[in-house]
């Protein structure tokens, strides 16, 4: 479905679906222990037994159930450097940002264990995001170098992005995500927006303005109905975006602090079915919500 823009700084919306609101709502199911040192994005395993937790703080890839959110192992220790985000690709192995060695770590992993069997480095600086498509093509965002690459076989085949304001200019871009439109979503926290590309890296729209009251939004989540799940940093807050790209959930009072409905700079977020988890970076742990009203 083709994105359009209106004149809330270009919000993208998806025809068809600019029927009456969802009303959802999220629940607190449970947190983790704090052993996390600023833990940042989160996935969970195709099969979904697996939560792969990139531990900034601790220079590890944490494995939990995603259930209980009992820690179950950990890997990487040794190897990478101030892991910032984890994504799986088509073929099963573990991509991740290993932001401190300036290099996407690419690891085969099998229940809570993980091997490293390659690196890319070509064109990296920081990068702290990484999503891989199904076509081959890897995309990886770069906070220091402000600008998104595609990869290939481990080598740069585009890059876009400058330090900026305007459309495919980024400060300290993070996360990268590819949406169920078939449309590229990239973080821009220093410009307080979600830039919308095609997977050429052509610009399309951005989220931001008024209608977010973004904060520094790093790290977010796309479930299979289109929804937009967005950690909002300096907000201590998790927004949700309906497929029409209208805020109908904000998680999080606003104010930073410890327990149900209070986050310390949340970093992260994985979604799937009902399920929502969100790193919870300063208070080092992760908390599970149940969401409710979905369609």
């Amino acid at each position: 479905m083709k994105l359009v823009s209106i004149d809330v700084r270009g919000l993208g919306l998806l025809p068809g679906l600019a029927g009456a609101a969802e009303e959802i709502s999220a629940v607190f199911a449970r947190a983790s222990d704090e052993s996390f040192a600023r833990p940042h994005d989160l996935v969970l395993s195709p099969d979904g037994r697996r939560l792969y937790v990139a531990d900034v703080g601790n220079d590890a890839v944490k494995v939990l159930d995603p259930e209980s959110l009992a820690i179950l192992g950990a890997f990487g220790g040794g190897e990478l450097d101030s892991p910032h985000d984890v994504a799986f690709a088509p073929d099963g192995r573990l991509l991740v940002a290993d932001t401190g060695n300036d290099r996407i770590a690419v690891f085969e992993v099998s229940g809570t264990e993980g091997r490293l069997v390659g690196s890319w480095s070509d064109g990296m600086d920081s990068p702290e995001g990484v999503v891989a498509a199904a076509n081959g093509l890897v995309f990886v965002t770069n906070a220091s170098g402000h600008d998104l690459l595609a990869l290939r076989d481990g080598k740069v085949a585009a890059k876009a992005g400058r330090r900026g304001e305007g459309p495919n200019a980024y400060v300290r871009p993070h996360d990268v995500d590819l949406g169920p439109d078939g449309r590229l979503y990239v973080s821009d926290p220093g410009n307080n927006r979600i830039q919308v590309l095609e997977k050429n890296l052509g610009y399309v729209s951005e989220l931001g303005g008024p209608a977010y009251r973004f904060h520094e939004p790093k790290y977010f989540a796309l479930d299979d109905a289109g929804r937009l799940f967005v950690a909002d940093e300096y907000n201590n807050q998790v927004k949700v975006l309906d497929g029409a790209r209208r805020l109908i959930l904000t998680i999080g009072s606003g104010r930073a602090g410890k327990g149900p409905d209070r986050f310390d700079h949340p970093e992260g977020v994985e979604v799937r079915g009902g399920d929502l988890w969100i790193s919870d970076t300063r208070n080092g742990r992760i908390v599970r919500y149940r969401l409710t009203g979905l369609r």
